[in-house]
């Protein structure tokens, strides 16, 4: 079951990410402009991103968006989930496999699994694991990966109220 979206200002703790609890984010159109744009901003203008004549000619039959820009895009879905607001550290690690194409305009979602929870590196921050899955607008999963991921742990206040 998919735990909902955090509607608070602020994310979770490092103690309140449990394995196995799993977030799905909203949904997202991917458009060629973005690819376009993406195709640019990086210099990868590889002609299955950006040629649709070339692209049609390929096995995939069309044009297809970067692999990293559907990563980048799933980034902003998992931010927009609000899990990490104001308590994450940092992305340390990305772990990635590019299963099927995502061909522009197409709606996409992603979902984060965690996996498990590692109190290292101290007591102010631990290491979540997540699996990352993302699917286009017919659940077919697109991408999937893992994360590992710096977040801060609660502090606790003189007086032992925790914040």
């Amino acid at each position: 079951m998919d735990a909902q979206p955090v509607s608070s200002p602020r994310g979770l703790w490092f103690d309140e990410f449990e394995p196995g609890q799993s977030f799905r984010s909203a949904t997202r159109t991917c458009t060629q402009a973005e690819v376009d744009a993406f195709a640019t901003l990086t210099g990868d203008h590889n002609p299955i991103h950006t040629d649709a004549a070339f692209a049609a000619r390929t096995p995939f039959r069309g044009r297809i968006a970067h692999g990293l820009l559907i990563e980048s895009l799933a980034s902003g879905l998992a931010w927009d989930m609000g899990i990490f607001r104001e308590t994450i550290v940092a992305l340390s690690k990305i772990e990635m496999e590019f299963v099927a194409p995502l061909r522009p305009p197409s709606e996409m979602s992603m979902v984060l699994r965690v996996l498990e929870r590692d109190p290292t590196p101290g007591p102010k921050r631990g290491w979540v694991s997540f699996s990352t899955e993302v699917e286009n607008s017919s659940g077919e999963v697109v991408l999937r990966g893992k994360w590992l991921v710096v977040m801060q742990r609660k502090r606790m206040e003189p007086g032992g109220a925790s914040r």
